[in-house]
């Protein structure tokens, strides 16, 4: 199947383009070019330029296109006009993010999807772009709502930032209560299922516009996360529970994640194609873990003044 994937390089691109690449796919992307991929034709563009999206796709036809990194309405509306015409299936990694404030947890494909006051800007930009994908009117069409996607490649300071501690011996320090709700899927588990899709969608007149959510069904709580990563690691691991000690400080000014629910309902999507994760949570960042000391990655300890702060408030 000859592939189109916008991005490519990132860490959620490349994770797709090696999962195709694996299945045979006759692989393009279509980025900057400013990481070489190796086995895919590269196209190089700027996806925020028009024109350089045009003459960089020439008359090539492809038989899908996967968008891994739109963000706004306005580049999704820059793609889907330069492939009108030339693509007869299209994805595009949306996010978790997409889900109005009150949905459930989980949250289901049915729920509202405004984009959460928490997320901002990014939110409401991921709902955009998915309206502009179903306003395309491709014959098919889906997107895919993840939550937190992890893995060894991953380059935001997430699960190695509680490694780092752990190691170290340094405290946790959860915001809240520690009972935001957080959900995952790991980088090759993404590469599969779209794949899965790919082989087990046909095509059709259209058009057709399918919601999916895509995880790893294992809830766990901040704090259930930061036992989790302490049994992977194997060491003890102490944990304070911020709750209002935080004052007007936000979560994220020293904590990986917001202190809010990021949770789907995968059920729709692994019924229909019988996907699933490859292995367990915990293996996955056990390897995760295993991938970090090799490189050295946990060698720094960088508990902050603020953390400091914190704890000595709690204590």
């Amino acid at each position: 199947m000859r592939t189109l994937v916008i991005g490519g390089s990132g860490f959620v691109g490349h994770a797709v383009v090696r999962a195709l690449v694996a299945e045979g796919h006759a692989v393009s992307v279509l980025n900057r070019g400013t990481r070489p991929l190796i086995g895919v034709e590269q196209l190089i563009a700027d996806r925020n330029d028009a024109k350089a999206v045009t003459s960089a796709l020439l008359d090539r036809e492809f038989d899908c296109v996967i968008d891994t990194n739109a963000y706004t309405g306005e580049q999704a509306r820059i793609m889907v006009t330069a492939l009108a015409g030339r693509v007869t299936r299209a994805a595009v990694i949306s996010s978790a993010a997409v889900y109005s404030d009150g949905a459930a947890t989980p949250a289901r494909e049915i729920d509202l999807a405004g984009g959460g006051s928490a997320w901002a800007e990014y939110g409401r930009g991921k709902v955009e772009v998915e309206e502009v994908y179903r306003e395309a009117r491709f014959p098919v069409c889906a997107t895919f709502r993840p939550p937190y996607i992890f893995g060894p490649n991953n380059d935001l300071d997430r699960e190695s930032w509680f490694f780092r501690r752990i190691r170290h011996g340094r405290p946790v320090l959860v915001p809240g209560s520690g009972s935001a709700v957080y959900q995952f899927l790991h980088e090759d588990d993404l590469g599969a299922a779209i794949t899965t899709w790919l082989s087990g969608t046909k095509d059709a007149l259209g058009p057709i516009f399918a919601a999916y959510n895509l995880a790893d069904p294992e809830l766990v709580t901040s704090a259930g996360l930061t036992v989790l990563l302490a049994s992977v690691a194997g060491r003890e691991v102490k944990m304070h529970c911020v709750g209002s000690a935080a004052g007007e400080r936000r979560p994220r000014t020293w904590f990986p994640f917001r202190d809010i629910d990021c949770a789907v309902d995968p059920s729709r999507f692994m019924n229909a194609y019988g996907w699933s994760p490859a292995a367990p949570l915990e293996q996955r960042f056990a390897d995760v873990l295993s991938a970090l000391e090799r490189r050295g990655a946990l060698a720094q300890n960088d508990w902050t003044p603020l953390e400091a702060d914190l704890l000595e408030i709690l204590s």
